[in-house]
C-alpha cells in the first residue's frame, strides 16, 4: 500500500490477503461477513442480489451512502445498478466512462482506491458530485471481480460517525465485492438459461403463458380476462391501468400469448427504470459514433420486437420530449435511431402500462394529449387485491405451493387463523407483496402449517399514521415505525436477540446497533 497526501490507493490487496498484516476482526464482525455470504447464496434474482450486498454492507462498513456499478464492456460505460444513501436515485442516472472518475479509475486499473478527502484527488470526478449536489470525502471503491474478469465496482462514500474508511474496511470490501460478483455472474447465467428456455419452450408450440397464470375467479378478475381475451386477437393498442404489483405485465404478457403475434418476441421496457438519457437509446436503438461512449451501432426494442409486441411499463414516467417520438412511430410505425438518418420500419403491437393518472398528468402539462388517445384506444383496469379478498386464498395457495417445492416440501398449509389474517390485510402492494409474504412464511414456517406468527409482522401492525400526533418528517415516522415494530418483536421472544434477529431476517449485531440507535428499553 501506498499513501500520497491524503490518497491511500491499494496497489497490493493479494499480499495484504496473504501476509502478516491481517486485520482484527470481531466475532460480530466475522459473523456479518458470513450473513453477506449466506444474502448472496440464497436468491438467483439479480435485483435482490444487489440490493441485500448493499443493505448489509453499509451496515458492515457504516457508510452514508453505497452504490454498485455495473460496466457494459461494449460501451466501456459504467451504471448504477443498486445504491443507498440519500442522492440514490439521483445517482442511478449517472453514466460513467472507464476512466473517469474514481469508480470509473478503479475499474480501469483494477484495483482499489481509498482516499480521506476525495476533493482534492485528481480522480474524482467533481461534475458528478455537482450534478447530485452530494459531496464524498471519505471514499472507498474496490473493483467487482467474476472469474478474474472485472464487471464492475462497489463503493461506499462517507462514515456515519465522520470518520475516515480503514484497512479493514478495504479488506471487507474485497471480500463483498468478490462474492457479490460470483453471485451477479450466477444470477445472469440462470436469467439467460430461463430466457433460452422460454424461447425454446415458444418453438416447439408450448404457450409459456396464458390467461390460466392469471389467478382468481371473482367477477372482477373474471371480466377482466374477458376482456383481454377478445381484444388479444385484435392489433389494437391497449392501456393497462391499475396500482403497482396488480399483474399488469402479465396480462400483457397473456395478452401476447393469446394472439397473432405469439410466436413473435414480447419486449418489455420500464420507462421508469431507465435515467432519461438512455431511454431513448433503449426504444429505438442508436448508431455508432451517437454520442460518447457509442462505440458501435445497436438495435433498439422497437426493432428487435418487429414482428411481435413491445410492452412499456410505467408510461407516465416517460420524459415529455421523448412522448412526441413514440407517438411518431404509433402513427407511422418507422423512426430512427438516435444519431441516424435513414427510417426503421417497425410492425410491433404496443401495449402501455402505468400506476399514475394520466389524466392528471396532461392537465399539469406532462404528459401529452394526442399520445394519451393514441394509447387508450382500449383500456383495461386492474383491480387491486383488496377490491378482490376472495381470490386471496386462492392467491395463496398458488404462491404457497411455488415456494414449498422450493424452501420447504414439508410444509402441509395455512391454518385458518394464517388465512383470515392474510384475508383481512389491506394489501397496499397488492399480489406482489402477498407473494413475498407467503415466500418469507415457507421460508421462517416454525412448523408443517403456517400460523399468524410466521407472517411478516407488517400483516399484524395496521397503524394509522395519519392519526393526531404523528411524526412530521418521512424520517422520524420511519424511526418510530422500526422502534415499534423492533420492540413488538422482541416481546415475542421474551428478549432472546437471536431469535429476534432471525424473525427480523437481520443480523444480530445489526439488532444490537438498532436497539441502542432507537433507545429501545428491553
Amino acid at each position: 500500500m501506498t499513501v500520497a497526501g491524503a490518497n491511500s490507493i491499494v496497489h497490493d490487496f493479494p499480499n495484504l490477503l496473504a501476509g502478516a498484516e491481517l486485520p482484527s476482526f470481531t466475532q460480530e464482525e466475522l459473523l456479518t461477513l458470513l450473513d453477506i455470504s449466506q444474502t448472496l447464496n440464497s436468491t438467483l434474482e439479480f435485483s435482490k442480489v444487489l440490493d441485500h450486498t448493499l443493505e448489509i454492507l453499509s451496515e458492515v462498513v457504516l457508510a452514508n451512502a453505497s452504490s454498485i456499478w455495473l460496466l457494459d464492456e461494449s460501451e466501456q460505460t459504467l451504471h448504477v445498478a443498486s445504491a443507498t444513501g440519500a442522492k440514490s436515485e439521483e445517482i442511478k442516472k449517472i453514466r460513467m466512462r472507464v476512466g473517469q472518475g474514481i469508480v470509473g479509475w478503479v475499474v480501469k486499473e483494477g484495483i482499489p482506491f481509498l482516499t480521506s478527502d476525495a476533493t482534492i484527488e485528481p480522480q474524482h470526478a467533481r461534475e458528478v458530485a455537482e450534478m447530485v449536489d452530494y459531496e464524498g470525502r471519505s471514499i472507498l471503491c474496490v473493483p467487482m471481480r467474476s472469474h478474474n474478469r472485472i464487471i464492475g465496482a462497489i463503493q461506499v462514500i462517507n462514515k456515519r460517525d465522520g470518520s475516515t474508511f480503514a484497512e479493514k474496511d478495504v479488506f471487507q470490501l474485497v471480500l463483498c465485492a468478490n462474492m457479490t460478483g460470483i453471485a451477479i455472474e450466477n444470477a445472469r447465467l440462470y436469467e439467460t438459461s430461463q430466457s433460452e428456455n422460454h424461447a425454446l419452450r415458444r418453438e416447439l408450440g408450448y404457450c409459456t403463458f396464458d390467461f390460466d397464470d392469471i389467478i382468481g375467479d371473482s367477477a372482477k378478475m373474471q371480466e377482466l380476462k374477458e376482456i383481454a381475451l377478445r381484444v388479444a386477437v385484435t392489433n389494437s393498442t391497449i392501456l393497462l391501468r391499475g396500482e403497482s404489483g396488480t399483474g399488469k405485465e402479465l396480462v400483457a404478457q397473456a395478452i401476447h400469448r393469446s394472439s397473432r403475434r405469439a410466436k413473435g418476441p414480447f419486449i418489455p421496457v420500464n420507462c421508469a427504470a431507465l435515467p432519461d438519457t438512455l431511454l431513448e437509446s433503449e426504444l429505438f436503438g442508436h448508431e455508432k459514433g451517437a454520442f460518447t461512449g457509442a462505440v458501435r451501432a445497436r438495435e433498439g426494442r422497437f426493432e428487435l420486437a418487429n414482428g411481435g409486441t413491445i410492452f412499456l411499463d410505467e408510461i407516465g414516467d416517460m420524459p415529455y420530449s421523448l412522448q412526441v417520438k413514440l407517438l411518431r412511430v404509433l402513427q407511422e410505425h418507422r423512426f430512427e435511431r438516435v444519431g441516424g438518418t435513414s427510417p426503421i420500419q417497425s410492425d410491433v403491437r404496443v401495449i402501455t402500462a402505468t400506476h399514475q393518472d394520466l389524466e392528471e398528468l396532461i392537465k399539469e402539462g406532462k404528459f401529452r394529449e394526442d399520445l394519451y388517445y393514441r394509447l387508450n384506444v382500449i383500456s383495461i383496469f386492474l383491480p387491486p387485491l383488496r377490491e378482490r379478498q376472495g381470490d386471496i386464498p386462492v392467491l395463496a395457495d398458488h404462491f404457497f405451493q411455488k415456494y414449498r417445492a422450493e424452501v420447504n416440501p414439508k410444509l402441509q398449509g395455512f391454518t385458518p387463523e394464517a388465512i383470515h389474517l392474510l384475508e383481512n390485510h389491506n394489501w397496499p402492494g397488492n399480489v406482489r407483496e402477498l407473494e413475498n409474504a407467503v415466500e418469507y412464511a415457507a421460508v421462517l414456517a416454525k412448523s408443517e402449517w403456517i400460523r399468524p406468527d410466521d407472517l411478516p409482522i407488517s400483516l399484524h401492525v395496521q397503524e394509522d399514521i395519519t392519526a393526531p400526533g404523528h411524526p412530521e418528517s418521512l424520517e422520524m415516522a420511519q424511526r418510530e415505525f422500526k422502534r415499534k415494530y423492533i420492540t413488538r418483536i422482541l416481546q415475542t421472544t421474551d428478549g432472546n436477540r437471536s431469535q429476534a434477529a432471525r424473525i427480523l431476517q437481520i443480523q444480530r449485531t445489526y439488532l444490537s446497533r438498532l436497539i441502542k440507535e432507537l433507545a429501545i428499553d428491553m
